[in-house]
């Protein structure tokens, strides 16, 4: 086989629109449908930050893909200056002093956020994910003082 194939009367396929052009709530709903029943979901819960008790949302995980997202309503904005949210991933098979580093992420928007998982590590079987207020840039380990939501992963019922 050298050189492109072009079978004789088979027009070139137009070029696919690069997956980017989908918005996360759109990128979500697709991981959702691709792996139906693969992909767990949690919701969000009360962390330990009185500021943010009004938040409600859900994560969905594909440990398949390896890919997820975070959806939240309510969760207020930070300033970028002196914190971040932060992401972790308490998988049944890491040490859970160190959970997963699923990383960073600023909310600039009221209203609905859908934040695309940026896990560190391979993530197998996650049990809880929870999200905490840091310094800008993040953080290796936290201290967890400042949780502002936990989100505890139910078993699937098969």
């Amino acid at each position: 086989g050298r050189g492109p194939d072009n079978r004789a009367g088979v027009q070139p396929t137009p070029t696919p629109i690069p997956a980017e052009r989908l918005d996360p709530s759109q990128q979500r709903q697709r991981l959702i449908d691709s792996s139906p029943g693969e992909v767990i979901m949690a919701q969000w819960g009360k962390g330990n930050v009185k500021e943010l008790e009004g938040v409600s949302g859900d994560v969905v995980w594909s440990d398949e893909k390896q890919a997820g997202y975070m959806r939240f309503k309510g969760l207020a904005k930070n300033d970028v200056s002196k914190e971040t949210y932060q992401l972790w991933i308490f998988d049944e098979t890491q040490d859970p002093k160190t959970p997963i580093d699923g990383g960073t992420f600023d909310v600039n928007s009221d209203g609905e956020v859908i934040v695309p998982i940026d896990a560190k590590l391979k993530a197998r079987k996650p049990a809880a994910f929870a999200i905490t207020i840091e310094k800008p840039g993040g953080v290796v380990v936290s201290d967890r003082k400042r949780i502002a939501d936990l989100a505890p992963v139910k078993p699937t019922s098969t």
